[in-house]
């Protein structure tokens, strides 16, 4: 699957309130990247968070592939000094622009740019929010990610329905208080079902 280098304005420019439109609906829907038999992928067994969807394209976070980075070591990198409340790992969020931070988190913090993607999961990429995070003033929930998943105008209604992908209903306990080792089996049981054993070809005759 190819993800595109979508431009940020996808991001950025809408505040905390935003009502919901008929282009939403794919809009806060978990995404499982669909088993097939060609092998793995970038996407094999990573769960997506959609962030955005409209007539310019779609953008999604991975939420459960950790990096082997510290989110203090992070920070220094940022030059930001009081780092000392900052907890976590610092997450892969996909494989455009993977010097860019995003962060996915909790409706109880809002900054200037924060896309409300539903009542209970914003994005914020404002470096004011990560500063927040590094004094401990950040969400309580939250996933700090590099980089981001994209998708042209109309590619991702494509792929899913060619059945490229499983989408899932918004679970935000799943997204920030599981273990990310886990969360895959977790949503297993959510649905009722091995997402694993799904095979590319379930919804066509």
């Amino acid at each position: 699957k190819t993800a595109y280098d979508l431009p940020l304005r996808l991001v950025g420019s809408e505040m905390c309130i935003r009502d919901r439109t008929e282009e939403d609906k794919i809009k806060g829907k978990i995404l499982f990247f669909s088993p097939n038999e060609e092998g793995t992928s970038y996407f094999t067994d990573s769960l997506i968070y959609i962030c955005d969807h409209n007539e310019h394209g779609s953008l999604g976070l991975i939420f459960n592939r950790p990096l082997a980075l510290d989110l203090k070591e992070l920070l220094r990198g940022l030059k930001i000094r009081e780092v000392d409340n900052a907890k976590g790992n610092v997450f892969l969020g996909g494989p455009v622009n993977p010097g860019a931070i995003f962060i996915l988190h909790s409706s109880d913090k809002c900054w200037k740019g924060t896309l409300k993607v539903s009542e209970n999961v914003y994005m914020s990429t404002d470096f004011e929010a990560i500063e927040d995070i590094a004094r401990g003033d950040g969400p309580k929930n939250f996933r700090l990610t590099l980089g981001y998943t994209g998708w042209g105008p109309g590619q991702l209604n494509t792929e899913i329905a060619d059945n490229a992908w499983i989408a899932f209903e918004e679970n935000s306990n799943l997204i920030f208080k599981i273990n990310p080792s886990d969360q895959i089996n977790e949503m297993s049981k959510i649905v009722g079902y091995d997402i694993r054993m799904i095979s590319p070809n379930f919804g066509n005759a």
